[in-house]
C-alpha cells in the first residue's frame, strides 16, 4: 500500500473548540442579528458574554462571606432542656398549689438559663480566638466582576476561556483552602488576592487602553501585537494560580500521607 494513499492521521475542522466557544460565538451571532437600538444589542451581548464566563466569583464564594453557622452544643442543648422541664415542673406546681413544686421547677430552670449564658458565652470565646479569615475579601471579588464584565465586550474567545480558567481555579482554591503550612504560604494568599485585586485587572485595562484597531497591529520595536501580549499575561496568571492551587493538594495529601504512617505504626508485628 502506497504510504500516500494512506487515510490522514489529522483531524481539523473549522467548528468551535468547545461547547463554550460555540455558546459565545452563537450568542454573537444572535446580538448581532437583533433588529434593536445598538445600545440595546451591546446590553444583550454583554449579558450572554458574562454568562458564558459563569456566575460572578462573589455569587460563587457567597458561603466564604457569610461563614457557616456553628451548630449548638451539647451543653446548650442540656441546658435548654433543664429550662423547659423546670418551666413546665412550675406550672405544674401553680395548678396543684404545691409550693415546694413551684420552687423546684424555678430551680431547675434558673439553673438551665445559667448553663445556657454559660454556654453561649464560651461559645463567643471560641470565636473571637479563631476567628475566621477568608482568602479573598467581598470587596475585591465584586471589584473583580465588575471589570471583567465591563471588559467581557472587547475581549475575544480565547481571553474569555483563559479567563474563565482563572475564575473556576479561585472558586476551588476558596473552597478547599483552610490555612497556612509549608506548602500554602502566606506568600501563596498574598498573591492570590492580588491576582484578583490588581494582577488581572491591570491587564486588561492596559489592553482596553490600546485603540482597538491597533490591538492585532505589533507593537512598538516589532513586540507581539496588544491582544497576543495580553493573551500570554493571562496565561502566565492562570499558571501562577495553578501553582498554589497544587500546593493545596499536596497540604491535603500531607495528612493523608501521616494517616497512612500512623496506621502502618499500628500493625500487628
Amino acid at each position: 500500500m502506497n504510504p500516500s494513499d494512506e487515510e490522514p492521521r489529522v483531524i481539523s475542522a473549522d467548528g468551535p473548540i468547545n461547547r463554550r466557544t460555540a455558546l459565545i460565538e452563537q450568542r454573537r451571532r444572535e446580538a448581532a442579528d437583533l433588529p434593536a437600538h445598538p445600545e440595546v444589542r451591546e446590553r444583550v451581548l454583554r449579558i450572554h458574554l458574562r454568562n458564558a464566563m459563569g456566575a460572578p466569583l462573589a455569587e460563587q464564594l457567597a458561603p466564604e462571606r457569610t461563614g457557616t453557622q456553628q451548630a449548638p452544643s451539647g451543653l446548650l442543648i442540656g441546658a435548654g432542656v433543664l429550662v423547659a422541664c423546670g418551666t413546665v415542673l412550675g406550672l405544674l406546681g401553680v395548678i396543684q398549689s404545691s409550693g415546694l413544686t413551684i420552687l423546684g421547677g424555678a430551680a431547675i430552670a434558673v439553673l438551665g438559663l445559667a448553663g445556657m449564658v454559660w454556654a453561649r458565652r464560651q461559645a463567643g470565646q471560641a470565636t473571637q480566638a479563631a476567628p475566621a479569615q477568608p482568602l479573598f475579601d467581598p470587596a475585591t471579588l465584586d471589584a473583580f466582576d465588575r471589570v471583567l464584565e465591563d471588559a467581557s465586550n472587547d475581549l475575544g474567545e480565547v481571553a474569555l476561556q483563559r479567563l474563565t480558567a482563572i475564575k473556576e481555579s479561585v472558586v476551588r482554591i476558596a473552597i478547599h483552602a483552610k490555612g497556612v503550612d509549608e506548602h500554602f504560604t502566606n506568600e501563596d494568599r498574598m498573591y492570590l488576592r492580588e491576582c484578583l485585586r490588581r494582577y488581572v485587572p491591570d491587564t486588561l485595562e492596559a489592553f482596553l487602553r490600546v485603540p482597538a484597531a491597533q490591538r492585532q497591529s505589533p507593537l512598538l520595536d516589532g513586540q507581539a501585537s496588544a491582544e497576543t501580549t495580553m493573551l500570554r499575561q493571562l496565561s502566565s496568571l492562570h499558571e501562577e494560580v495553578t501553582q498554589r492551587e497544587k500546593k493545596i493538594g499536596r497540604s491535603a495529601a500531607e495528612g493523608l500521607m501521616k494517616q497512612d504512617r500512623f496506621l502502618a505504626s499500628k500493625r500487628s508485628r
